[in-house]
C-alpha cells in the first residue's frame, strides 16, 4: 500500500527546525470510500502560535496542560476504489513544520478544481497558553478555551471560540460567529449570518449583512452593524454605535 507523507521543510534561520514525535499514517476503508489519517507530535513551550493556511478543510482546536502540539488530519474521500483515493489524497499535501515554539500547518491543494472529492478536517491539541491564526478557505472552525489571541478566518464555514484571555478577530464570508466570553477585545465581520458574543473586557466591533447581532457585557466601545436583523447589547461601560436596516435595537445601561 503506497504512504502518504508529511513534507518536512528545513528551515535556515536564526530559530531552529525541531523534530517532530511519532508521526503516522494510514488509509483505511470507511464505507464505500476512504480516509487517511495523519498524526504528528510536537514539544513546546506555551506561548507560543501555531499557523493554519488551509486551501479548504474544517479545523477543531483543543487545548490541555501538556507541552505539546498534536495534529491529527483526516483526508476523505466519500466512494471509489483504492488507488483512486490514493492518487486523490495526493493532490491534497499537508506539510508541517515548527520553528521554536511556534507550529505551521499548511494543506495545499495542486488541482483545486477537484479538491471536492476529498474532504479534510483538522484536530489540533495545543497548549491552554497559545495563540491562533487560522485560515481556511472552506470549512468551519472551532476554537476550545485558551489563553491566547486568535485569528480566524474561513471563506465558508462558522467560527466558534470557547472563553478566552486574549483579542480574537474573527471573519467568514459565509457562516455565523459565536465568541465566548473573553478577557479581550473583539472583532467579528460575516457576509451571512448571526453574530453572538459573550461579555468582554475591551472594544467590541460586529458587523454581518444577514443575521441578528447579540452581545454581552462590553467593558468597552461597541460598534454594531447589520443590513437585516435585530441588535441587543446587555451592556456597556463606553459609547455604543448600533445600526440595523431591518431589525430592532436594544441596548441595557451603558
Amino acid at each position: 500500500m503506497k504512504t502518504i507523507w508529511i513534507t518536512a521543510i528545513t528551515c535556515i534561520g536564526i530559530y531552529p527546525v525541531l523534530d517532530s514525535g511519532a508521526q503516522t499514517t494510514e488509509v483505511i476503508q470507511v464505507g464505500q470510500g476512504y480516509a487517511a489519517t495523519i498524526e504528528e507530535t510536537f514539544t513546546v513551550e506555551p506561548g507560543g502560535e501555531l499557523t493554519i493556511d488551509a486551501d479548504f478543510g474544517s479545523v477543531r482546536i483543543e487545548t490541555s496542560t501538556s507541552n505539546t502540539v498534536e495534529v491529527l488530519v483526516e483526508k476523505r474521500l466519500k466512494e471509489g476504489t483504492e488507488d483512486q483515493a490514493r492518487r486523490a489524497f495526493e493532490e491534497v499535501e499537508v506539510t508541517t513544520e515548527q520553528r521554536g515554539n511556534d507550529v505551521h500547518i499548511d494543506v495545499d491543494n495542486s488541482r483545486w478544481f477537484k479538491r471536492a472529492r476529498v474532504s479534510v478536517a483538522m484536530t489540533v491539541q495545543v497548549p491552554y497558553t497559545y495563540s491562533l491564526d487560522i485560515k481556511t478557505a472552506g470549512g468551519g472552525i472551532e476554537i476550545g478555551n485558551l489563553d491566547g489571541e486568535i485569528t480566524a478566518k474561513t471563506a465558508g464555514g462558522s467560527i466558534r471560540t470557547g472563553t478566552t484571555k486574549g483579542d480574537v478577530t474573527a471573519k467568514t464570508l459565509g457562516g455565523s460567529i459565536r465568541i465566548g466570553p473573553t478577557e479581550g477585545g473583539v472583532s467579528a465581520k460575516t457576509m451571512g449570518g448571526n453574530i453572538a458574543i459573550g461579555d468582554t473586557n475591551g472594544d467590541v466591533s460586529a458587523h454581518t449583512l444577514g443575521g441578528s447581532i447579540r452581545i454581552g457585557i462590553a467593558d468597552g466601545d461597541v460598534l454594531a452593524r447589520t443590513m437585516g436583523g435585530n441588535i441587543t447589547v446587555e451592556e456597556a461601560s463606553g459609547k455604543v454605535s448600533a445600526k440595523t436596516l431591518g431589525g430592532k435595537v436594544r441596548v441595557g445601561s451603558t
